[in-house]
């Protein structure tokens, strides 16, 4: 009896149907880029790039004019109730305009589901504003914007853009975590300057601990500003090292290839020498029809006895 025969074998056919079934379905969840066997996706894929080029800017401007109001319905508490509806209605006019862009992106993509999987941060962004208890993020939503948008523009691929990260960043949250902490019990943060003072020592992760927020939305703020902090700083390091090592590899590979052209320059002249060599040698063998030098030329009778003759007339010469 084959006890092993019995025993359930990994290449069961139903179980690699069910992991192929699954495989293709996460592939196409997750998937956004086009087939390029298919027509319809490639040009999906370039209508949504059309179209994001195209809206770029006027994106930007208006998460600009978010990022305005909000400010204002921020540092200017002595409004009335009519102009905070003013600005309230402002500010959900372009939040609804962000919510209907990540739906034409998303339905212009190849792929509808893989789009918002593989863009989470603009699916939060349109989302918070919407949370009552999460309102007070709502500057994230044009922060997004503005990043993701902008980054489609020539200032967004800049090598200032770690500095327009830390200052824009440390502006936001000082919005925000002044909109949640300000009036809140035992608050510390009543003012915009206060505000501005804890976000870049949050930002620079030093926290003197002056300054801390106490309620959970902004704790929550903090938790973000201390985690942007540290990958803002991470990525100066990681830039100042890679430009040192460019730098040096550059200074080492320009003495490689000085090295590598001298020893060029004297194989060439190795070569020109043994040309020359033998062209020499060919030279010297053309030289006698005979084939042989002049030494080994047989003299005539005449020569000996005029070479005879001027050997006995030089005096102390031996004699024949």
């Amino acid at each position: 009896m084959n006890v092993a025969g019995n025993a359930p074998s990994g290449n069961d056919p139903d179980s690699e149907a069910s992991k192929t079934r699954f495989d293709r379905f996460w592939h196409a969840l997750t998937n956004q880029h086009p087939d390029p066997n298919n027509p319809k996706q490639v040009q999906a894929a370039k209508r949504l790039s059309s179209y994001e080029n195209k809206t770029a800017w006027l994106m930007v401007v208006l998460a600009l004019t978010y990022l305005v109001l909000y400010s204002f319905y921020v540092l200017e508490p002595d409004f009335t109730d009519s102009q905070r509806s003013l600005l309230n209605l402002g500010m959900n006019a372009i939040w609804i305009v962000f919510i209907v862009d990540l739906l034409l992106r998303a339905f212009l993509a190849p792929h509808f589901f893989a789009y918002l999987i593989h863009h989470p941060i603009d699916v939060i962004a349109v989302a918070i504003p919407a949370l009552r208890v999460l309102r007070v993020l709502r500057v994230l939503t044009a922060g997004q914007w503005l990043i993701s948008r902008g980054s489609r523009l020539r200032f967004g691929r800049t090598a200032t853009a770690v500095v327009f990260a830390f200052i824009f960043v440390t502006y936001l949250a000082s919005l925000a975590v002044l909109n949640a902490e300000r009036g809140a019990p035992g608050g510390k943060i009543e003012t915009f300057p206060d505000a501005l003072w804890w976000s870049i020592v949050t930002m620079s992760t030093v926290g003197y601990g002056e300054y801390y927020p106490v309620t959970p939305n902004g704790r929550l703020i903090a938790a973000g500003v201390m985690v942007v902090g540290i990958s803002l700083l991470g990525l100066v390091g990681a830039s100042v090292a890679s430009s040192v090592i460019n730098r040096l590899s550059g200074k080492q590979q320009k003495g490689q290839d000085e090295v590598k052209a001298q020893l060029q320059a004297l194989a060439n002249e190795v070569a020109a020498l043994r040309e020359l060599l033998t062209e020499a040698k060919a030279i010297g063998s053309h030289a006698s029809p005979s084939g042989r030098s002049m030494a080994e030329t047989p003299s005539s009778p005449a020569q000996d006895a005029a070479s005879a003759a001027q050997q006995e007339s030089e005096p102390g010469s031996p004699k024949p």
